[in-house]
């Protein structure tokens, strides 16, 4: 049957005290049965000295078999927590290998490593999906808005768009650096120039309304400063109102 760690410190230790109590025991004999002082002087000089060689084989095979086993257990563990600490939280950890490679105590750690990786697996997929149903509910809701809203980062790349301002603005998509794009006089005179000091200042400004020729009358424009749980500025939303669809326009204009 294979020891493990801890059975073989045990039987190392077992060994040290029998041969201790051995020594004690042929010193005591020869104390006792001995007649010639001399020779139990000798014989007693030559147990302590045979005890003590081999007490000094049985210390050194426990001092440098500890580091050894140690270095090699925990060098299976290193390596796993060097993948964990590099983001690589799908690991998966082939526990059959390492229950017949490992010691059953290293073992066991492992084996609770693997288990705290499933469960922050499955925590993260109970996030995501949690993030993923948050953020389509107001995806939604903002494209079942009245208003038009645009999404920006601190680059001033536009991170989401809802249809309604599309639909009136085919240039302004997601994806698209308002700050590097040359767009129509129409949106660089109302809602560029509304931005860009947004974005440089990373600070909300006033409403303001600019007249739209295509929509044949003046919008509104407020803006909000999105932050993280620092504070810190992360993008800005721009909330446009009064706000209507080519469609709409169109609809109108027929009617007048």
């Amino acid at each position: 049957m294979k020891l493990s760690f801890t059975g073989k410190l045990r039987l190392i230790i077992m060994v040290l005290f029998l041969i201790s109590m051995l020594q004690g025991i042929i010193v005591l004999h020869l104390v006792i049965t001995g007649q010639d002082m001399h020779q139990v002087r000798l014989d007693i000089q030559n147990t302590i000295y045979i005890t003590l060689f081999m007490q000094f084989l049985v210390t050194i095979i426990l001092v440098f078999y500890i580091p050894v086993f140690l270095h090699k257990a925990f060098g299976d563990i290193h390596v796993i927590l060097k993948d964990i600490a590099q983001g690589m939280y799908s690991l998966e950890i082939d526990l059959p290998t390492y229950e017949n490679k490992v010691d059953k105590e290293i073992f066991a750690v492992i084996k609770s490593i693997s288990d705290t990786l499933r469960s922050v697996k499955n925590f993260d997929k109970l996030k995501k999906d949690k993030i993923v149903e948050h953020h389509n509910r107001i995806i939604s809701i903002l494209n079942l808005a009245e208003n038009g809203f645009i999404i920006l980062d601190v680059e001033g790349n536009i991170v989401y768009i809802n249809d309604r301002v599309t639909d009136i603005f085919p240039n302004l998509n997601e994806g698209v650096n308002v700050t590097e794009t040359n767009f129509a006089p129409e949106i660089e005179n109302s809602i560029k120039k509304f931005i860009l000091p947004i974005l440089k200042n990373k600070s909300s400004v006033d409403n303001q309304q600019y007249f739209m020729p295509t929509l044949k009358r003046h919008i509104g424009l407020n803006c909000g400063i999105v932050r993280d749980s620092y504070g810190g500025v992360k993008g800005t939303v721009i909330a446009i109102t009064n706000l209507e669809t080519k469609k709409k326009v169109e609809k109108k204009d027929n009617e007048d």
